[in-house]
């Protein structure tokens, strides 16, 4: 029975730490001049990194060999390169994206630690918002507004 309760205790984690991932999509929205292959490879090697600055450093390597140039201008200051613009809101998403893991898992703690939901409505909870995120394309806004429609539903339904 132990090895059970532990099989399905990394079945959890797993389902977990895949639920928070950043979609092909948002990086297609950032560089949408580079191919789609290029894009699903940086987006899967960003989502192994465990760090922010892991994750940027990815990025910064990343977009000198695949970001395309939108644009044939000559471009005489830099701070005007699309290719660093694009790096820029890049950079700026990964900052965003680890900063609502931290609050996400915040909210869970203090859920449960708090007693104000149990260890499987808290689990319940962050499972819908990561999949309501996934569904918006990693669009906070989007992600939010459905995430809040789907729990008061689910909450009036009890």
């Amino acid at each position: 029975m132990p090895r059970v309760a532990t099989l399905v205790l990394l079945a959890a984690i797993t389902v977990y730490v895949t639920s928070d991932q950043i979609v092909v999509k948002s990086f297609q929205q950032i560089f949408p001049s580079a191919g789609a292959n290029q894009v699903k490879t940086l987006t899967n090697n960003v989502n192994k990194q465990t760090t922010a600055g892991k994750a940027k450093e990815v990025i910064k390597k990343w977009v000198p060999k695949n970001a395309a140039q939108v644009s044939f201008m000559m471009i005489t200051d830099p701070a005007n390169d699309p290719k660093l613009i694009a790096q820029k809101k890049a950079l700026t998403f990964i900052d965003y994206r680890y900063s609502l893991k931290k609050y996400i898992n915040y909210l869970y703690n203090q859920a449960v630690s708090s007693k104000y939901l149990t260890l499987a409505e808290a689990d319940s909870m962050r499972t819908m918002f990561w999949a309501a995120d996934k569904k918006a394309a990693n669009n906070y806004t989007v992600s939010s507004v459905a995430f809040m429609s789907e729990a008061s539903s689910k909450v009036c339904s009890l």
